[in-house]
């Protein structure tokens, strides 16, 4: 597959300075690239690796001042987002060919739209829905009454239990676990006694779920991950938390039950969520934070207990000053004790 530069332009609506008609056969890093590869920076730190490169042509932002170095640029308002889309240009995602694989097994009533692509040993119970463009990949098991919507693509072994409504254009990679039941128990005289889960779990559309994720059901009422969020893999979220619009869950975060995160929200690695608490639309925790308590609207928290970023900043540069600080205590005790030994 090629290209001229003019015409991967005119797919992310940019301008091209140097030769429009220069070919470009793929797409590479800054310092991979060679003639017929196209590549990306993003701003002046990252233009300076063009010195070496050999790329036929660069994605740069308007506005950058940067010597091409023979190279054609294609002037955008994102370079990263151009970029993202030409490699859906040079390698289209692959669509399972639609049909019901021989060793399927389905139960009653089960709707199944256009081009529905059920892999094999896929397990599908009675009254499933499952929207047109979808498909289910070999061992994923769609529970009682669920409902797929359209262009959801389910990955191998992959596992939606009753209760689960899922919306249009969702993945769930390999291992997702949906619907599956919250962790509700009460105490009883001999012990724990497991509170049945009859809520729902609800995914909006565009929203992807990574491998080996969970996402439970409500207890009562629904658990609900708003549109276009983004959840990464080994990420748990517990029943009845609502999650808003494209939010940002990064890999081995927990979310205790009843919890709600607001729009936009980005969560880092290993982000822990005490339960019930609320977390304001466009707020970032850093990498690791123990959340214990409400964070506002669009303010950044790290540490644990999570604190204001500037706060734990300050407070994790005082903690790395502690042995050199006992160091000059102990010796001024030292110094104050030979001092009263002088004066006896």
């Amino acid at each position: 597959m090629e290209f001229s530069v003019e015409e991967l332009a005119q797919q992310v609506d940019g301008r091209v300075e140097g030769d429009p008609t220069r070919r470009v056969g793929g797409l590479a890093s800054v310092t991979s690239a060679g003639p017929a590869d196209l590549t990306y920076v993003v701003g002046a730190r990252y233009a300076r690796l063009l010195n070496d490169s050999r790329a036929g042509a660069v994605l740069v932002p308007d506005g950058l001042d940067i010597e091409p170095n023979g190279a054609t640029l294609i002037r955008v308002a994102s370079p990263e987002l151009a970029f993202s889309r030409l490699l859906e240009v040079f390698h289209p995602p692959r669509r399972r060919e639609p049909g019901i694989h021989p060793t399927a097994v389905l139960g009653r009533d089960v709707e199944i739209g256009d081009g529905v692509s059920i892999g094999p040993y896929a397990v599908i119970e009675d009254r499933v829905r499952i929207g047109a463009g979808s498909s289910i990949g070999a061992h994923a098991y769609i529970g009682p009454g669920v409902q797929l919507g359209e262009n959801v693509r389910a990955d191998p072994a992959c596992s939606v239990f009753e209760g689960a409504v899922i919306g249009d254009r969702v993945r769930l990679h390999p291992g997702a676990r949906v619907s599956s039941d919250g962790f509700g128990y009460t105490a009883g005289p001999d012990g724990p006694v497991k509170i049945q889960q009859i809520g729902r779990c609800v995914l909006e559309d565009d929203v992807e779920v990574g491998s080996n994720s969970t996402i439970d059901r409500g207890s009562l009422g629904d658990t609900v991950v708003g549109r276009g969020t983004k959840i990464d893999n080994l990420v748990h979220i517990g029943h009845n938390c609502k999650i808003g619009r494209n939010c940002f869950l990064v890999a081995q975060v927990g979310i205790a039950g009843s919890t709600v995160i607001g729009d936009g929200a980005r969560l880092g690695g290993q982000v822990g969520i005490a339960g019930h608490l609320d977390i304001g639309a466009g707020a970032s925790l850093g990498a690791k934070s123990g959340v214990m308590s409400n964070i506002p609207e669009g303010q950044t928290w790290s540490g644990s207990p999570a604190r204001p970023h500037r706060e734990w900043l300050r407070a994790s540069s005082a903690f790395y000053k502690l042995p050199e600080l006992l160091r000059r205590l102990d010796a001024l005790e030292r110094a104050a004790e030979n001092s009263d030994g002088e004066g006896n």
